[in-house]
């Protein structure tokens, strides 16, 4: 079978790195198989960090909800320069994203020692500031031009997958389930895949079970609400909970654990997928005006949070998932899984089931690895999104391309003519 190369780009949830992952892949479509060459992780420069912190709703310390910004606005004068700075600001972020993101294509091509003109496309979903799945014209805004990302590299570009999903009907999240099928799936193991990122994510591999059967969503906050608490509680001296120093040091505090477990998304079903901005803001202000008031501690107000992440995610598995096919293994990736004390407490909640980290591909990998599959999947001519996830009308081809070099667009575009019958998920 002709082996390919292609690289996936991701972002960090904090907004603190953009990653680039090398990948081999051999065969096509439902059939393909991947293997990680090369993996880098590179720093976004400090300026351009705290733009996207800003724009992004990054909570940092005393930073003010969008919504209490807008009730700040005086006069329609002033809110029309506001608007016009802010969307110069945006834009000016969408460019420099760009430039950092092609960077790190070009950095981990070097550190394989591997010529950019042998990889075929790059899966580049870009950087979400906004995520709005809900009302009567869900929308989502990634950032980071992939026109930027096409030029510097020459290679061609496949971005903003989580859209077509969303114009479908969908949620537009978790929309790399299709690969977890692909690169995790297990003929006689049950599977749970938990990516602890900015929010925790879930997918569910039946064993031996066909594509039509993934179930996938969002369960809750994950990072964004641990480092976002720890930026807040320090005065912006630390930005997140290194192996969770903070919080084992410190006691669960019962009562507001139970009053932020009932919060209403938790107990919503599925298909459901979380705003960036909302829950984990809410949670953090309601954390401060306890610490201030002097009423919880820091390691207190840390160990709430982290318990609460572990068991708002086992609680929407068991809600969720279906018990009767009980899951053999849970899986999991994201940079939460450098979390310990976390890490400890999902071993309690899922026990007696045993969790281990993503297999074959490194679990700090999982996200920029879907980005590259995905990416072959559209070049391939097959429908990514799965509906029995996301809630989409149908099964569609995802994301937008952008043409590369002249020689790297042909060779694509010879690639893309070449799949005429790919197998799609109907025929599974």
């Amino acid at each position: 079978m002709v082996n390919r190369w292609i690289i996936g780009l991701t972002s960090g949830s904090s907004g603190a790195s953009v990653e680039a992952t090398l990948l081999e892949i051999e065969g096509a479509g439902l059939d393909l198989q991947t293997r990680s060459v090369q993996t880098v992780q590179v720093p976004i420069a400090r300026d351009l960090r705290q733009l996207l912190q800003r724009i992004g709703g990054l909570p940092t310390p005393n930073f003010v909800p969008i919504a209490e910004k807008e009730k700040s606005r005086a006069g329609v004068g002033e809110a029309g320069e506001a608007v016009q700075t802010e969307v110069k600001q945006v834009s000016l972020l969408h460019r420099l994203l760009g430039e950092t993101f092609a960077a790190a294509a070009r950095h981990v091509t070097d550190r394989a020692g591997f010529s950019a003109q042998k990889i075929q496309c790059l899966g580049y979903p870009g950087h979400t500031i906004w995520h709005g799945p809900e009302g009567r014209f869900p929308s989502t805004l990634p950032v980071g031009m992939a026109a930027v990302v096409a030029e510097r590299t020459g290679i061609t570009t496949v971005s903003d997958f989580q859209s077509r999903d969303m114009a479908a009907g969908g949620q537009g999240a978790p929309v790399a389930a299709l690969v977890d099928y692909l690169l995790f799936r297990h003929p006689e193991e049950s599977r749970i895949m938990l990516h602890l990122g900015g929010m925790a994510g879930v997918v569910f591999l039946p064993a031996a079970g066909r594509v039509q059967e993934v179930l996938g969503f969002e369960a809750g906050p994950c990072n964004r609400f641990l480092d976002g608490l720890i930026a807040q509680l320090t005065g912006g001296r630390e930005t997140f909970d290194p192996g969770g120093k903070h919080a084992v040091q410190g006691r669960c505090i019962e009562s507001l654990l139970e009053q932020w477990l009932g919060v209403a998304y938790l107990k919503r079903r599925p298909p459901k997928s979380l705003p960036p901005h909302g829950l984990a803001e809410d949670l953090i202000l309601q954390a401060v005006h306890l610490a201030r008031e002097g009423r919880c501690q820091l390691h207190d107000l840390v160990c709430t949070a982290t318990h609460f992440v572990a068991r708002s995610i086992s609680q929407s598995c068991q809600r969720f998932l279906p018990l009767n096919r009980a899951p053999c293994r849970v899986l999991l990736s994201g940079g939460g899984v450098r979390n310990g004390f976390l890490w400890h407490l999902l071993e309690q909640q899922f026990a007696p089931l045993p969790l281990s980290k993503t297999i074959g591909i490194p679990p700090e990998a999982r996200k920029s690895t879907s980005a590259g599959v995905l990416a072959a999947l559209t070049v391939d001519g097959v429908p990514a999104n799965l509906p029995s996830v996301t809630g989409a009308q149908g099964a569609r081809l995802l994301g937008s391309i952008t043409p590369g070099s002249p020689g790297n667009w042909a060779r694509c575009l010879a690639w893309m003519a070449a799949q005429t019958a790919p197998p799609t998920m109907n025929d599974e």
